[in-house]
């Protein structure tokens, strides 16, 4: 793709200019930094507060540590010059220390090389995949936006997933490539957006499956961002030298705030919502089947990655908390999976940038069938009620000669307003939504006589079709599968579970 490797080009030299001149604004410049009694005082009110040898920051030591760091280098004496290099980094800020021709022969040693590692600049081509990523990200955002699509509110729901998901990879990737030093602000940012990737994602399902409308108890998602902001915000409003001080591990602050209860609570949040989204998924198959070919395999896929997602973050949080050994390639997976659902959003979103809120054929005729109706809002609510009462409550898609007339008498309402209803409400038609209530309670008769004999014309009769024909291609529309096929399955998994609790 000829626009991905403009950006690819655009984004090195981006971090050229950026990132690779040194910014004295944020490294120290005297050595010494002073923490008065105000400071102490203001540090004291966080819960992460700890304490602090000041003594060390003052710059008689700091002078020691970089003499002794110096001497021991000369000396070729590796271990001690390691020791006291990493003090003076730590107490001085000035992490380019690590990169003096004092110890550029000592850096393929075991001391040397993890603190090259931990202080200077690392860039390998999985850091540039995750700068790409975020760019391809901040670039759909502009494509998105700028583009004219069917649907606003479907558009900004996965324009904001993405977004947030683009500046996480970008906030690792200043991290890992320890850019960090040089953009203090950036500690703790990412932490904002944890609780907004179940929820976006989801209602961006459900506004495309239901077309929802958003109400006002929806609001409610947005409480644990409330709450993480209000624990952060004092983090927010440090210096950029105390959050440095944060970044290297001195100073009055814990380096790692609420880490426990940051990652158990993302972990929970990521599983709540990508449970609802695969049981929205799941039950409205029935409508998935009205969007075009493409439409359904960007759904699908969308689903799928979700989930991995899901997965790969539970076991990225476990590594994160120490649980189990800190494997480098573990950790990566997460962020290399994010990068690569980017990566494919971008990627469709070039392509048919129309497809992330498209609206199928039947819809949009139904919508100018229905454009000049006198039914209200609220009188169409009111009759949809009604409808789902019959339907749930009284089932009276059992009666094999149900129509549309029936069902118009029954809601008090003409046949016109009742059509209406169930095309603007459910996106089928009348019989289509009839039969998929026959065919749901189908299924739990089956599920439920799977041990005895069933006669299928009997089931078919019972929930209201006329004939097993029409029965079997209605069964097989839903499940891909026919009755006979669906018995056999669920007669054959209960035999393996049989068998299992045997052994």
């Amino acid at each position: 793709m000829l626009i991905f490797a403009k950006i690819k080009n655009i984004s090195f030299f981006a971090f050229c200019i950026v990132f690779l001149f040194p910014d004295n604004g944020l490294l120290a410049k005297s050595g010494k930094k002073d923490y008065d009694v105000v400071q102490n005082e203001k540090s004291k009110i966080f819960i992460f507060h700890k304490e602090v040898d000041e003594a060390k920051f003052n710059k008689e030591h700091l002078q020691l540590y970089k003499a002794q760091a110096i001497l021991a280098a000369e000396l070729d004496d590796i271990t001690r010059a390691s020791i006291y290099a990493e003090y003076y980094v730590k107490y001085s800020s000035e992490v380019g220390f690590i990169n003096s021709g004092y110890f550029t022969r000592f850096k393929n040693s075991d001391e040397f090389s993890a603190l090259f590692k931990k202080y200077s600049i690392n860039f390998s081509w999985l850091y540039f995949f995750y700068l790409f990523s975020a760019l391809i990200g901040f670039f759909i955002l502009i494509l998105l936006f700028f583009k004219k699509q069917n649907d606003i509110v479907a558009t900004l729901l996965i324009s904001l997933f993405v977004l947030i998901n683009s500046l996480f990879i970008f906030h690792i990737f200043l991290f890992v490539t320890n850019l960090k030093y040089r953009t203090p602000h950036i500690l703790y940012m990412s932490s904002l957006t944890i609780y907004l990737y179940g929820p976006l994602i989801y209602f961006y399902f459900k506004r495309v499956f239901l077309n929802y409308k958003f109400q006002k108890w929806d609001l409610m998602h947005l409480l644990p961002t409330v709450v993480i902001l209000i624990i952060f915000l004092p983090v927010f409003m440090l210096s950029a030298q105390e959050k440095l001080d944060i970044m290297l591990g001195v100073g009055p602050f814990d380096s790692r705030p609420y880490l426990l209860f940051t990652v158990t609570t993302k972990i929970l949040s990521l599983i709540i919502y990508g449970s609802l989204l695969f049981l929205l998924y799941i039950r409205n198959k029935e409508r998935i089947i009205l969007f075009t070919k493409e439409f359904q395999k960007w759904l699908f896929n969308l689903v799928l990655f979700v989930e991995v997602y899901v997965v790969s973050y539970l076991v990225y949080g476990v590594i994160l908390m120490g649980v189990t050994p800190k494997y480098e390639f573990l950790s990566n997976i997460q962020i290399s999976v994010m990068a690569v659902m980017v990566l494919y959003i971008g990627y469709i979103s070039y392509l048919r940038p129309n497809l992330f809120a498209i609206e199928t054929i039947e819809i949009k005729k139904i919508r100018q069938k229905y454009n000049k109706s006198s039914l209200t809002p609220s009188y169409s609510q009111e009759l949809k009620e009604k409808l789902l009462y019959l339907l749930e409550i009284e089932k009276v898609y059992r009666q094999n000669n149900i129509n549309l007339d029936f069902i118009s008498q029954r809601l008090d309402t003409t046949r016109h307003n009742a059509s209406q209803v169930i095309n603007e409400n459910f996106n089928v038609s009348f019989f289509e939504l009839i039969n998929t209530y026959r065919i749901e309670e189908a299924i739990d008769i089956l599920k439920n006589e799977a041990d005895n004999s069933m006669n299928i014309i009997e089931v078919a009769f019972k929930v209201g079709f006329n004939n097993k024909v029409s029965f079997n291609k209605s069964f097989k529309k839903h499940l891909s599968q026919t009755p006979s096929e669906f018995i056999n399955a669920l007669r054959l998994s209960k035999i393996k579970k049989d068998n299992y609790y045997r052994v």
